[in-house]
């Protein structure tokens, strides 16, 4: 509707100016180049992420007026439209349609949780969309672009979320998706639906991360297969500040057991690929799986018997049901994947 009115670049620009940078010296702006330009970008970003008009962040609407909502920058319009217009315009113009395009694509990156290019962003040399970027935990714990370190640090955690999603590391991805904030007594969730203040949010996300880095250095430190560690935080439900002597006994007891009983056991020639449900399978696939998870079961009883104190890994546990998730990919042949990655 927008694009049918517009007739010329220079009516395109205006309008854009008037709804968006009214006031913002958008022209003095342009000139700018470097960190300079880069503060004044921020500037801007903050400002359109901090304002509400329809009950949504003016980013969002300079974004939709760029781009589509999909991971990258996909023009909105076919043919990229705007760009066509844009070749209309005078220098000065151009410097300024330049700029609002700057700042439209960091709208557009962090309204929709987009991992972005920090280098371009926030002029880092680290480009390492991870908590292990020193730099970039640096920036949004002190940064005075609050709105902008609070997307930031969403767009952080679920990242690692993903990251933890895709290497199986199920402690580490639910309690990442389920962080709790006691102080607020309300999950955290997308910046824009919180009462928390921007220094809190951006905090409890950095700390829950950061604690997550910590135990993988530890880890590293005492020599741990990726998957022992796995194994120890999948007993203990969660990512623990420590590695526990008693646990980690059973966790090795699991991992042995894991790698000469279980890892590939469940790679069958009978397995129907093309099956509709797991009932589907021939009878052949459904006994064989049975009893490897079976015994599988029988040996973490055995487990805890042996290592773990009253209470810990019972059948109807959390940390039960990750062992058997884990025991499972393991007989897939999923084993040892998370060396490098972890």
């Amino acid at each position: 509707m927008i694009m049918k009115q517009i007739k010329t670049a220079s009516q395109f620009l205006a309008m854009i100016v008037r709804r968006f940078f009214k006031e913002a010296g958008l022209t003095k702006g342009s000139l700018l180049e470097g960190d300079e330009r880069r503060a004044y970008r921020l500037s801007q970003v903050e400002r359109l992420l901090t304002k509400k008009r329809g009950g949504l962040p003016l980013a969002m609407h300079l974004s939709d007026l760029f781009w589509t909502a999909d991971e990258g920058r996909n023009p909105m319009y076919e043919d990229d439209l705007l760009m066509t217009l844009a070749g209309q315009l005078r220098e000065g113009e151009m410097r300024r349609w330049r700029l609002i395009q700057e700042i439209a694509g960091l709208c557009h990156d962090l309204c929709l949780h987009f991992t972005f290019d920090l280098k371009e962003a926030f002029g880092f040399r680290k480009k390492d969309f991870w908590v292990s970027n020193g730099q970039l935990v640096k920036w949004l714990a002190s940064t005075e672009y609050e709105q902008v370190a609070m997307h930031t640090a969403y767009i952080l955690k679920k990242h690692a979320i993903s990251v933890y999603e895709r290497l199986h590391y199920l402690p580490a991805q639910d309690e990442l998706a389920e962080l709790y904030s006691v102080k607020y007594m309300q999950l955290v969730g997308k910046p824009g639906f919180t009462d928390m203040s921007p220094r809190d949010y951006v905090d409890i996300i950095l700390d829950s991360l950061l604690a997550i880095e910590r135990h993988w250095q530890r880890g590293r430190k005492l020599k741990l297969e990726p998957e022992l560690v796995m194994l120890h935080d999948e007993i203990c439900e969660g990512v623990p500040n420590r590695f526990y002597e008693r646990v980690l006994e059973a966790a090795q007891a699991l991992y042995d057991y894991m790698d000469t009983e279980v890892c590939g056991r469940l790679v069958l020639e009978e397995y129907d690929e093309n099956a509709s449900s797991w009932n589907d399978q021939p009878e052949s696939v459904r006994l064989a799986t049975a009893e490897v998870l079976n015994r599988f079961a029988d040996k973490v009883r055995e487990v805890r018997s042996q290592y773990l104190a009253g209470g810990w890994l019972t059948d109807d546990s959390l940390s039960f049901s990750y062992l058997m998730a884990h025991a499972q990919r393991c007989g897939h042949g999923f084993w040892r994947e998370e060396d490098e990655a972890l």
